[in-house]
């Protein structure tokens, strides 16, 4: 047997107490950002902005303690956590071609169009008026999609890496685990109402997708962030992550 042959999955060293460990540390993180939510700095842009700095902050260290624990434990590799940066180019090339398309989407049928009539769920950071404007936004966008990087990072690790290579190995059926994984999503992210169910599950199938065909949540993470990016950017602002 050759030394990839026999190299273990993670899923395989896992059992339900890591299982349960690192759910129980996702919904701990996610308490302690709701908690912060109760400080009010008497100014809604600033009060939002430190909510989304906090979330950057507790996603970060959930996944940065959440490697550490693996790595400690099993005999894994990052690119058996996901972390994979083989055949980059490759992989990132169908992530990037969806951001854009969701980037010109979004610009072109809701941020322009919204920003000449009122409606009182558009908030976003930067409103799109003139043509120059979308020029202008990129340096800010660029920012907030660095920044969500860090936020995606630990959920993609999380949908891909535990949940949906959890339903794929007890229940052998691929489609299946695809399946019941994207409608989970919402459930990690505690994003119940109808209209942020849809969204997230159609996120969660683009995700699953591309961690599909190379195994790694790169290509995940970074549409993932693009998707956070755009649609606080040019459409809800920073209430549009939660936690």
């Amino acid at each position: 047997m050759t030394e990839k042959e026999e190299r273990k999955r993670l899923i395989e060293y896992l059992n339900y107490k890591d299982i349960l460990i690192i759910l129980f540390s996702w919904y701990l993180m996610i308490i302690g950002i709701l908690i912060t939510k109760e400080l009010d700095l008497k100014h809604e842009f600033l009060t939002e902005l430190f909510h989304f700095l906090f979330v950057i902050s507790g996603r970060f260290i959930l996944f940065s303690l959440l490697i550490f624990y693996l790595t400690s434990l099993y005999p894994v590799e990052f690119k058996d956590l996901g972390l994979d940066f083989g055949d980059f180019r490759k992989g990132i090339l169908p992530a990037v071609s969806g951001a854009i398309i969701l980037f010109i989407l979004v610009i072109v049928f809701i941020n322009i169009p919204l920003t000449y009539y009122f409606t009182e769920n558009f908030s976003p950071l930067l409103k799109i008026n003139e043509l120059d404007n979308i020029v202008t936004s990129l340096l800010p966008f660029s920012l907030i999609f660095i920044a969500s990087i860090f936020i995606s990072l630990s959920e993609q690790f999380i949908l891909n890496v535990v949940i949906f290579e959890l339903f794929n190995y007890t229940l052998f059926n691929r489609i299946v685990s695809f399946i019941l994984s994207a409608l989970l999503y919402s459930v990690l992210l505690v994003e119940l109402r109808p209209e942020r169910i849809l969204l997230n599950t159609l996120a969660a199938m683009i995700c699953l997708l591309l961690y599909w065909r190379k195994e790694s949540i790169i290509p995940s993470t970074l549409f993932m962030a693009a998707y956070y990016s755009i649609y606080i950017t040019y459409i809800y602002g920073f209430s549009f992550i939660r936690f």
